[in-house]
């Protein structure tokens, strides 16, 4: 429902429509906006209409989850509670405060026959409103048409709109006539003179700018403001704040929507990056496994086929989110760049430590473990601050390869070195991220390394890489209960069959 239509409400009601003809009309509208269970309206603590009609008030008493929306000058007893409201902003409340003073205005004009000309200005304010904030984000475009619409109907020659991060003024009409350090102090305290108003523009999210007009038209020249001019004046200051807000509100919904949507695409050139099946090499047998916490993730694998031998890399960017996903990537392309080469392993993860140490900033460093596989089952790996890698035997027994050095990126001129190992038919390596061990419980109790040494040696290897990773996974569900993991987790297995 968008907010026009509850300002319309506003309008019916300053056309002469009663109270009571709009108030389950309003009601419906506003608990359809902020997307709650149920609405009561209420004059001076007396209810006028309840949605749906068949809640008591006994019902209403015992039901918790209640907000409630006043008017924000304490003017008038309108209040509107609504139960658990989704989407209850300050553009919504101001638009929902500006129909309960529309209400008050409407029955003070049939009170005391208040002036034509201030009726018709309510009138084609509310309506100028409506239609400005439904069809203008721009707040220089909006700016210009407000104080387009003020010149008009209070009669002056000269009106500025500043906005709150500005100095100069976005909507203007005739000359300046206050210097940036009175609109600065107009910012916090209203200015009001015979010759000038200015009024500061507050909404709940904060300051917004500060309106100026001066120099009021009269037939002799000009003539001071009476304290009618600046009730309307502060009225349709009310009006610009929920233009504002609404424009403001709206500029961030549809920010966030093309971040959401650039996300969405680096996190599907991501998927692409990675291996989409494992390669068809006779020997082997390989199953991966990721679970990013984000779109994009820090962590990323790879698995390569060069010479007849199998080429299998973990990383872990420190952080998470894009930047740390963009390092990975730059790590996995790396190493695409480089192992046709033929490096050592070894020499390999120095050119590496030494691209991302000029490359990232000081905080920025990735965790790299990368083993080689040859075809009569010699595996060599090396392992720059990453997690252990895991080498389960056929007997069940666990070895580990722990780090030789340091992460890559925290210092230049790291020395690392390669651990060879002879695999036997059936023996299967696992290469993990920290997300696994760091997996925490109810209690906040990690999951560990022991914990994955253990699961490791139990698991299912005779039954494939697969069911072995399933089974790794699972476990470590099994240790959180069910709760999301904090931190990006990949598992790569590969199981040696000669």
């Amino acid at each position: 429902m968008a907010l026009p239509d509850l300002l319309r409400s506003a309008d019916l009601a300053l056309g002469g429509q009663g109270t009571a003809a709009l108030s389950e009309d309003f009601l419906q509208k506003v608990v359809e906006t902020t997307g709650s269970r149920a609405g009561v309206l209420k004059s001076c603590d007396t209810d006028v209409v309840r949605c749906p009609r068949s809640m008591s008030r006994q019902v209403e008493q015992a039901t918790e989850g209640w907000s409630s929306v006043s008017p924000s000058d304490g003017r008038g007893g309108w209040t509107v509670r609504l139960l658990q409201p989704e989407c209850l902003d300050e553009a919504v409340m101001s638009a929902i405060r500006l129909v309960f003073r529309a209400w008050d205005l409407s029955a003070e004009l049939k009170r005391s026959q208040f002036d034509e000309r201030f009726h018709l200005w309510e009138l084609e304010a509310i309506r100028a409103i409506a239609t400005t904030i439904g069809g203008l984000d721009d707040p220089v475009a909006l700016a210009e048409e407000l104080v387009a619409h003020l010149v008009a109907l209070l009669g002056v020659r000269s009106a500025h709109l500043f906005l709150d991060s500005s100095e100069e003024a976005v909507g203007r009409f005739g000359p300046e006539v206050l210097g940036p350090e009175v609109v600065d102090q107009a910012r916090h305290t209203a200015i009001v003179t015979d010759d000038v108003i200015a009024l500061p523009l507050n909404a709940d999210s904060g300051p917004l700018g500060v309106l100026v007009v001066a120099h009021k038209e009269a037939r002799a020249g000009t003539e001071a403001f009476a304290s009618q001019d600046r009730s309307l004046l502060e009225l349709f200051a009310l009006q610009v704040t929920v233009a504002l807000e609404y424009a403001r509100l709206t500029r961030e919904s549809l920010e966030r929507d093309r971040l959401q949507r650039e996300l969405e695409v680096a996190a599907t050139i991501q998927r692409h990056l990675l291996p989409q099946c494992p390669p068809d090499l006779p020997g082997f047998r390989i199953h991966a496994l990721s679970s990013p916490t984000r779109h994009v993730a820090g962590d990323t694998h790879d698995i390569l086929v060069q010479d007849g031998d199998l080429v299998v890399t973990v990383t872990d960017v420190s952080g998470k989110g894009v930047g740390a996903g963009l390092i990975a990537s730059g790590v996995q392309a790396g190493v695409r760049l480089l192992v046709p080469e033929d490096f050592r392993l070894e020499d390999l993860a120095c050119r590496l430590n030494g691209f991302l140490f000029g490359a990232t900033d000081d905080n920025r460093f990735a965790t790299f473990a990368m083993i080689r596989i040859m075809a009569d089952g010699s595996l060599y790996a090396v392992n720059a601050g990453h997690c252990p890698i895991l080498v389960r035997r056929c007997d069940g027994r666990v070895e580990q390869i722990a780090s030789s050095g340091l992460p890559l990126g925290i210092l230049d001129g790291v020395v690392y070195t390669t651990e060879r190992h002879c695999l036997t038919s059936g023996d299967t390596v696992f290469l993990y991220t920290d997300g696994l061990t760091e997996a925490e419980n109810l209690q906040e109790e990690e999951f560990g390394i022991d914990r994955l040494v253990d699961l490791v040696a139990c698991s299912p290897c005779d039954e494939g890489p697969e069911a072995a990773g399933e089974a790794v996974f699972a476990g470590v569900e099994a240790h959180t209960e069910g709760r999301p993991l904090h931190d990006d987790a990949t598992l790569v297995v590969v199981q040696w069959v000669g």
